[in-house]
């Protein structure tokens, strides 16, 4: 659960991608002003693997040129395998694209999004992703690679070009089991990955600089997949599989990295399968994907909890409509556009017969409903996972 949904193919649908691709070039502005967001294609063989970034303009995704980082993906879709980061370093805005079956990582200087600079590809010799892929996170100048095949995390130092240089090969801290997702608490301090096997567990990692060290490995009481934090990285949020209803798993974060008593809920009422989640930026709800039953589940999160519960279930959204002439059959990745408030906009990835992102208005105090007009096509027609919004949630 929560890995292969799909066998890996290769696309014939390159001719689709060419004839519906309208990548024009975002209009000339400062890049703080404008929100992107970018979702990965995973292709396998031919075309070579690509990222879509869509620029929102009001209440409607517009598609802005591709990422194409000359490497393959996996083919497939994963749910929780986030293949695709955004730093900020100095007056940059750096994007990484990992690329699963040729184990390499794609840098791009996206300080203009309407010229993306393709810098190259990065490769760390003792990391293979061409299981389920390169798993990516970043916080400052770091980024943390999990590959899925040589089951081990490398840590990469972000240059000031948007170049990167390998700190800590992923030969240095190898791990039991297959790696599903990683992420980097908000205090850069403790670094969380879950397995992408059938079983629940994660690990935890002290992050010093460019240096992990091993802090411990837990049960959960779900098979687990994304993973989120507190603003104050107080605790880890984990999303949860399952075939009925909205599994989360909350861990607290010692100060040596790592963790305390979890807190475990399962909603009846939520949607299906919770293998993405997104805290909002003002840390008051948590927005859940539910990848089977194609609908947002929306949480209230109280950190100082009543009684220990820290989550009660908010509302559920209706089921998120087809592209014109598709079907969706899974989403994936979540994200908030605005990096203030409930986020205003919820962008939610879609595989299916015609792949696409979803764009849900978050009215205060209500539901997330999908805008006029959503989805929007992707116009690659690869199997996008996840996504990553920018600006960037400021946790």
């Amino acid at each position: 659960m929560n890995k292969l949904r799909f066998p890996k193919i290769q696309l014939a649908m390159a001719t689709l991608a060419t004839a519906v691709c309208c990548c024009a070039a975002l209009p000339a502005q400062e890049t703080s002003s404008i929100h992107v967001v970018i979702t990965n294609n995973n292709v396998y063989q031919e075309p070579m693997n690509s990222a879509a970034v869509f620029q929102l303009a009001g209440s409607s995704l517009t598609s802005a040129p591709l990422l194409r980082t000359n490497g393959e993906g996996v083919g497939v879709q994963f749910y929780a395998t986030n293949q695709q980061v955004v730093a900020a370093v100095g007056g940059k805005v750096c994007t990484f694209i990992s690329d699963g079956n040729t184990s390499d990582i794609a840098a791009f200087d996206t300080t203009n999004f309407g010229a993306p600079v393709h810098l190259g590809k990065f490769v760390d010799p003792s990391g293979m992703g061409n299981y389920s892929g390169i798993a990516l996170a970043t916080r400052g100048t770091v980024l943390i690679a999990g590959y899925s095949m040589s089951s081990n995390i490398g840590v990469w130092a972000i240059n000031s070009d948007c170049s990167l240089t390998l700190a800590s090969p992923a030969s240095n801290t190898p791990v039991a089991r297959i790696i599903n997702d990683v992420n980097i608490s908000p205090d850069q301090k403790t670094v969380v990955a879950t397995f992408d096997v059938e079983e629940p567990g994660l690990y935890t990692f002290a992050l010093s600089g460019t240096s992990l060290t091993q802090a411990g490995v837990y049960d959960s009481a779900a098979v687990i997949g994304g993973i989120d934090f507190s603003a104050d990285s107080q605790y880890v949020l984990l999303g949860g599989v399952s075939a009925t209803g909205t599994q989360v798993d909350i861990f607290p974060i010692n100060s040596d990295s790592t963790l305390g008593e979890q807190d475990y809920y399962s909603f009846a009422e939520g949607g299906n399968d919770a293998s993405n989640l997104w805290l909002s930026p003002d840390g008051t709800a948590l927005y859940v994907s539910n990848n089977d039953s194609l609908q947002i589940t929306t949480l209230r999160f109280n950190e100082a909890g009543n009684h220990g519960r820290r989550l009660a279930f908010n509302c559920l959204s209706s089921v998120l409509k087809n592209p014109a002439g598709g079907t969706i059959s899974h989403t994936g990745g979540i994200a908030t556009a605005s990096p203030t408030g409930k986020g205003e906009y919820l962008y939610v990835a879609e595989y299916g017969s015609v792949s696409a992102i979803g764009l849900l208005s978050i009215p205060a105090g209500a539901c997330p409903v999908e805008v006029s007009g959503s989805p929007f096509v992707n116009p690659t027609q690869g199997f996008p996972g996840t996504l990553v919004a920018y600006p960037s949630r400021p946790f």
